[in-house]
């Protein structure tokens, strides 16, 4: 019969490997997961295009020549989506909240716009 001590080193082996195992399978988990998750910067906006031609290629609203910053300067001021389509009637509620999931997604090329196009007023 096995003495207390070996039967003991026995079982500390087999939790060694064990916890071995079961770390090495969490690495394996967290990494198929991870992969799994598309990156944040591939959001599609179906509604936000640029054309060259159109205000030197800043992003607009697809088929207009709105320029995204415009519907957001609306939002900046309080308006909501729905207040937003009823001034600009030639938007759909789907282009409004694009533009705006746009702006989220590129807010400082959106934000240099704006400052871009800010008319002085005059003391």
């Amino acid at each position: 019969m096995l003495d207390s001590a070996t039967t003991l080193q026995t079982v500390n082996r087999r939790l060694n490997l064990l916890e071995e195992q079961l770390r090495q399978l969490r690495q394996s988990s967290a990494g198929a997961q991870r992969a799994e998750v598309p990156p944040a910067t591939t959001a599609h906006h179906p509604y936000v295009t640029r054309v060259d031609a159109i205000l030197n290629g800043e992003p607009i609203i697809t088929g207009t020549r709105t320029p995204v910053r415009a519907v957001v300067e609306h939002w900046k001021f309080g308006a909501a989506p729905e207040e937003i389509v009823r001034e600009l009637p030639h938007l759909r509620l789907a282009h409004v909240f694009d533009a705006l999931g746009y702006y989220d997604d590129h807010r400082a090329e959106i934000e240099r716009y704006i400052a871009l196009n800010r008319i002085p007023v005059d003391d």
